[in-house]
């Protein structure tokens, strides 16, 4: 691998989440399986989540268990099918001391991280996917200090957009890179 690809790889990283995504949509139900097994890390309640998740529509972007020593958490993506449905849960989840965040990430998109602040287990997780399989039954539910409705945008590091053009510019779209000029 020469020098030019190697970059571009790096770039890919930075500023592309399919860089590092798999797209679960393009796997069979037995690869699938494998994926929810692998990414559950063992945990009964966190597989039983991400499937429950991806069932209806939320696929998981990111996920820890925790493994009984940190705070688990996940991170869903928000799209307006789904938003609704995402929203019910954090409320419900906020009666169980689980934060819900909601954030356009500048690479990832929209999206909603649940984590618990004072927990290591994962049975909120399980509650989570019984909240998704009946969300008539939280219809009214007001949610603790832990729920966050807003949609926050994120912080985008310095040198991103320059990152982007670079990587564009590389993969051979002739447009000019942006010159600073001197004073």
């Amino acid at each position: 691998m020469g020098l030019k690809e190697k970059i571009i790889k790096r770039l890919e990283k930075d500023v592309e989440y399919t860089a590092c995504y798999i797209d679960l949509g393009e796997l069979s139900e037995e690869e699938r399986e494998k994926c929810f097994n692998q990414f559950g890390e063992g945990d009964p309640n966190l597989t039983l989540f991400l499937k429950t998740a991806y069932e209806h529509g939320a696929p998981s972007l990111f996920c820890c268990s925790g493994h009984g020593t940190s705070k688990p958490y996940v991170t869903l993506k928000v799209t307006d099918e789904n938003l609704d449905l995402l929203r019910k849960v954090g409320k419900a989840l906020s009666l169980k001391d689980v934060a819900t965040n909601f954030e356009e990430h500048h690479v990832l998109g929209k999206r909603v991280t649940y984590s618990t602040h004072k927990s290591t287990t994962t049975k909120w997780l399980k509650f989570a996917s019984y909240v998704m399989e009946n969300p008539e039954l939280y219809d009214d539910i007001t949610p603790e200090i832990y729920y966050h409705e807003e949609i926050f945008q994120s912080y985008k590091p310095f040198g991103f957009d320059l990152k982007k053009k670079l990587l564009s510019y590389l993969r051979g779209d002739r447009k000019k890179l942006p010159i600073r000029k001197s004073r």
